[in-house]
């Protein structure tokens, strides 16, 4: 699905699965719990609300959750103590853009 305001792929499992080149709907239930996550996670990173329609078509936004949720996928039989780097330098430029 593309969203129509920005001519963006929406974030879904089809998106996370074409970037991680995985065959197969074995781990899309997988795949949708981390989307949800990582898009509550960045988003309660940036700011103290519900985040709106601007923060969440942000390419910043989407980079950071697609980044991040395939981070988590790949490496889910690892112990994770940290955010990726690429992660937190979006979330940072985006606390600057949204911060209120």
């Amino acid at each position: 699905m593309t969203d129509t305001i920005n001519n963006q792929p929406e974030i879904s499992v089809d998106t996370i699965k074409d970037a991680l080149r995985i065959d197969g709907n074995e781990d899309d239930v997988l795949i949708q719990s981390y989307i949800n996550t990582a898009k509550n996670y960045v988003a309660s990173a940036i700011v103290d609300s519900q985040p709106n329609d601007e923060l969440t078509k942000n390419t910043k936004y989407r980079l950071a959750v697609i980044i991040l949720v395939q981070f988590w996928y790949s490496n889910r039989t690892t112990d994770m103590k940290k955010t990726p780097y690429q992660v937190r330098s979006l979330i940072q430029q985006l606390r600057g853009e949204y911060w209120q």
